[in-house]
């Protein structure tokens, strides 16, 4: 990046951190974007200049995220499925999802209803992408690459909510990524083999 892309950039990151740290202190709904520019310094303009939402400023991780979710598919190994690729992606966040860090994040997001609706929001976007890129790079219909999308993001939203569900207990940890991983491989054996091998659980 030049000069003015690395000075956008530190200054989007200052912001985000400013937010997070009012979120751990006061919890989401009660900070207001005012008080996350009085702390960095900055106008409340500046702020929405760089996320357009409150919302936006605790998820400020996304727009990496999709960029990885597309890159994955775009890049990913000669012979190798979307399913396959997705899964190795997912896998290596196992290890964040079961960190102390994330059980921070997720008690603010289990005290806040505007960040559960935004998580739904996110979750119908990632799912838009995916599909569009399905479309792109493996010439699917849109209507099997809107159903294949669902069903992977919906394997993305679940491991998610499950670490979610595991920090807030306070399974964080080895164990704790051991037993994500162990959910995850369940789950993307029965997009890869198909849903007849579903079974009760042993």
């Amino acid at each position: 990046m030049g000069l003015r892309e690395n000075k956008k950039a530190r200054t989007r990151q200052e912001i985000a951190e400013h937010a997070m740290a009012l979120f751990v202190q006061k919890g989401f709904d009660r900070v207001t974007v005012a008080e996350v520019a009085d702390s960095v310094g900055i106008s409340e303009k500046t702020v929405f200049n760089y996320f357009p939402t409150k919302e936006d400023l605790f998820f400020d991780e996304l727009p990496r995220r999709e960029a990885a979710l597309i890159d994955a598919v775009r890049a990913r190994a000669n012979g190798e499925s979307v399913v396959a690729t997705l899964h190795r992606l997912q896998a290596r966040d196992c290890t964040r999802l079961a960190s102390p860090h994330f059980a921070v994040f997720a008690r603010i997001i289990e005290e806040s209803p505007a960040l559960q609706a935004k998580e739904i929001e996110v979750m119908a976007r990632f799912t838009q992408v995916l599909a569009d890129v399905i479309v792109a790079e493996l010439g699917a219909r849109p209507i099997d690459a809107k159903i294949a999308a669902n069903m992977l993001i919906g394997v993305h939203w679940e491991l998610f909510r499950s670490a979610r569900a595991g920090a807030l207990a306070g399974r964080t940890g080895p164990t704790a990524v051991r037993r994500l991983r162990a959910d995850l491989d369940r789950a993307y054996g029965l997009l890869e083999h198909g849903l007849g091998s579903l079974e009760a659980a042993p």
